[in-house]
């Protein structure tokens, strides 16, 4: 089935802390367009949909991310062989050991290309020609490939890979050593060496291959994955580990599991104008600016500034008389801080974590396939929405354990579901929707409808969704229960 096609595993678990307020908890960085075009993990989903080299991809996400995983991958007309929703995250080995794992199709010749969704690639020729490079060398040789990427600057947030300056074959080399993040004096010393690279996070490996290695240094992981597995539950091609089992698997990346200890590693050069955005930083540094070295972006006016980001998408914001800031203003959170400073930035949402502040977790907003929602005012048992519907749009037909919800409509006309009960709404009419009453929103007209949504009920969460139908393929994997859900 496979054939010499590669399987692209494809990690969408990470938090992006330091990108905060752009990426929060409930929507973290690879989901955010924080470029032109599409999100960061629509560009690695589009960068892998060669049928002719790549087959069909494995994702593993975290399972509180499931709305938005299955709504970018329809968005992005991508069908996953198998999609694997983490009830916790364990960090890159238990990831990668469940989508091996989880693979039916998989035989001795099936070869996989771990890839992380939240990194920026400029030359996707060059690093595909680099992923068929290191495939030709491990389909002959029981080898776990990994792709280091050209050092443009004496990084510190980085680990580093040395090659042996012997080539193993037309540009595949031996592992010397892997390197932790180095101090800036000995980062500044690898810049100069020729056979060091950037450690990006890219594997490429034959599955049994990496399945023995992993039972081999981390045997643990594959135990408790495995059991998670098989204590979980499937639907379609939705795999969902049971939280216990998977929870009590070692936390570790596969770096320190296997790469630094295997005798099989390998490495491939390649510069393919790859960033991993992990900071405001490094995306002043991947995006083009202005003449005063700026990136601007929204209702913004400067004037004697340089060396900074500034972005909107809330308020106007002025900035004057300073240089290598980032000031980042959403609805609801700004922030302001020095442009090479991202460990404070993590450490700000950390603190913002301990106080429990929303800001860290949720945007006051959120797109939906129908159209979005914008969070208007929130209490401990109330909640109001702004709610606008596409054209044709249609919310699932779904109910709530947990809450009631008032719905006034102040745009377009809205066809309602309540029951049996099926109205159109004009501007100046409203709905009483009871806890559990089955109800839809829909708009069969031309111009978008609003509703203002009043929400009543001892807890709020977007997990307290029951969907019945859904034209949109977000499946209702089980009913939640009240008792399940914790009440805020």
């Amino acid at each position: 089935m496979h054939s010499h096609r590669i399987t692209p595993i494809i990690l969408a678990g990470g938090s992006g802390t330091r990108l905060w307020p752009a990426s929060r908890e409930e929507k973290p960085k690879q989901f955010c367009q924080l470029l032109e075009g599409p999100s960061l993990f629509q560009s690695t989903l589009a960068r892998f949909k060669d049928r002719d080299m790549f087959n069909a991809p494995i994702v593993v996400g975290s399972a509180a991310h499931a709305s938005i995983i299955e709504q970018q991958l329809a968005d992005s007309a991508v069908e996953p062989a198998r999609i694997v929703y983490e009830p916790v995250g364990r960090d890159t080995a238990p990831a990668i050991a469940a989508a091996l794992l989880s693979d039916t199709d998989m035989d001795g010749s099936t070869t996989y290309l771990v890839l992380p969704s939240d990194h920026a690639i400029a030359d996707e020729a060059a690093l595909k020609d680099a992923i068929a490079r290191g495939h030709d060398f491990v389909l002959r040789n029981a080898v776990i490939a990994t792709f280091g990427i050209r050092p443009t600057r004496p990084e510190t947030a980085f680990g580093y890979i040395q090659a042996n300056p012997e080539d193993l074959w037309s540009g595949v080399y031996s592992v010397e050593r892997f390197v932790e993040k180095p101090d800036r004096e000995r980062a500044e010393a690898f810049l100069r060496e020729p056979f060091m690279s950037w450690n990006a996070g890219m594997f490429l490996f034959n599955g049994l291959d990496m399945l023995w290695e992993m039972e081999c240094f981390c045997p643990e992981v594959v135990y408790m994955v495995r059991k998670s597995i098989a204590n979980g539950q499937s639907y379609d091609q939705r795999l969902y580990p049971a939280h216990t089992d998977f929870s009590e698997s070692p936390k570790i990346s596969i770096d320190h599991a296997v790469m630094e200890r295997t005798k099989q590693a390998v490495v491939v050069p390649v510069d393919p104008g790859w960033s991993d955005l992990g900071s405001w930083g490094a995306l002043w540094d991947h995006v083009a600016s202005d003449i005063g070295g700026n990136v601007i972006e929204g209702d913004v006016v400067a004037v004697n500034t340089s060396g900074s980001y500034v972005q909107t998408d809330g308020p106007m914001v002025a900035v004057a008389g300073v240089e290598d800031i980032v000031v980042v203003a959403n609805t609801d959170a700004v922030l302001v801080a020095r442009r090479d400073d991202a460990q404070s930035v993590k450490t700000l949402v950390e603190t913002m974590k301990r106080e429990n502040r929303p800001e860290q977790k949720r945007h006051t907003w959120e797109k939906r396939p129908w159209g979005r929602f914008d969070s208007l005012d929130r209490g401990t048992r109330h909640q109001v929405k702004r709610i606008t519907v596409d054209p044709g749009g249609r919310l699932s037909l779904q109910y709530h354990h947990h809450r009631s919800e008032h719905w006034i409509v102040v745009a377009g006309t809205a066809r309602v579901t309540v029951g049996e009960d099926v109205m159109a709404l004009q501007p100046g009419e409203q709905v009483f929707i009871p806890q559990g009453a089955v109800h839809r929103l829909e708009n069969m007209g031309s111009e978008p409808v609003e509703i203002i949504e009043v929400q009543l009920g001892s807890y709020l969460g977007e997990d307290d969704i029951v969907r019945v139908e859904d034209v949109y393929g977000r499946e209702q994997v089980a009913d939640t229960t009240a008792e399940e859900l914790e009440p805020a």
